[in-house]
């Protein structure tokens, strides 16, 4: 059964600013991790070892990087559904 045409652009709008918001998410995350590995760690007195920092910062890259894969797969999987209504 169909929606009415405003119930489907209000759901539609929000998933876009989910997704919007995912896609956000998984570049902060990348991008801290990035940050954590490139910049020295007098700059950033957070009282780390080299060791920990890059850990976690590979940790946050490839939590990123997997956040980004389920944001796509999601996407790419409601837009199939979407052109089959």
């Amino acid at each position: 059964m169909l929606r009415p045409q405003r119930e489907r652009s209000a759901a539609s709008t929000a998933q876009k600013l989910v997704r919007l918001f995912s896609l956000l998410m998984t570049l902060l995350y990348v991008g801290l991790g990035i940050f954590l590995i490139a910049v020295d760690q007098q700059q950033l007195n957070l009282n780390l070892s080299n060791e920990v920092r890059y850990v976690l910062g590979g940790i946050l890259i490839l939590y990123g990087a997997a956040r980004f894969i389920r944001v796509y797969q999601l996407n790419k999987k409601s837009r199939r559904n979407r052109n089959e209504e």
